[in-house]
């Protein structure tokens, strides 16, 4: 029975194995991401950061985005620098409103650092008379473009004031 809570409790490591293996996106590495299930797994919570990682989501800007969007004001008891005047509550802040991403500029997608946004390349032949291969990069599925790591796709970013 232990040998089973074991295999649950590192779900998410061989999620991200496998599809590392399988030519998915997953965000950071299988060390990384090993890590994060081993040593916060206990938490729940990181459980289910590192199951997100595994499943080639960035689960830190999804929640950042969902709170600015569930709190638009921001926390209770800001204040604006400068003695500005705080808005009505459920008035329009424009400076908590959701902005576009700067890393991907509103796309949700940005170039593969894998293969540069190529996409596929050919590698040299070995011998003279070898023959080039179409090598296609497993990072970003031969498009050359990967989910934005800032904004986890979404195209926006939480204005953090």
């Amino acid at each position: 029975m232990p040998a089973f809570k074991v295999v649950l409790y590192l779900i998410p490591f061989w999620i991200a194995w496998y599809r590392k293996r399988a030519g998915k996106l997953v965000i950071g590495s299988l060390p990384l991401i090993f890590s994060l299930d081993f040593f916060l797994g206990w938490t729940v919570v990181g459980w289910f950061l590192a199951l997100g990682n595994a499943c080639g989501m960035n689960p830190v800007a999804w929640f950042v985005l969902k709170f600015f969007k569930v709190a638009p004001g921001g926390a209770a008891g800001y204040a604006p620098q400068g003695g500005g005047r705080m808005p009505a509550p459920g008035g329009y802040n424009p400076a908590a409103a959701p902005q576009t991403c700067m890393a991907c500029g509103g796309s949700g997608r940005v170039r593969c650092s894998t293969c540069n946004g190529r996409g596929s390349w050919y590698d040299q032949p070995t011998t003279a008379n070898g023959v080039a291969q179409l090598r296609t990069c497993s990072a970003c599925m031969s498009s050359g473009l990967i989910t934005c790591f800032s904004c986890g796709g979404s195209g926006r970013a939480a204005a953090l004031i």
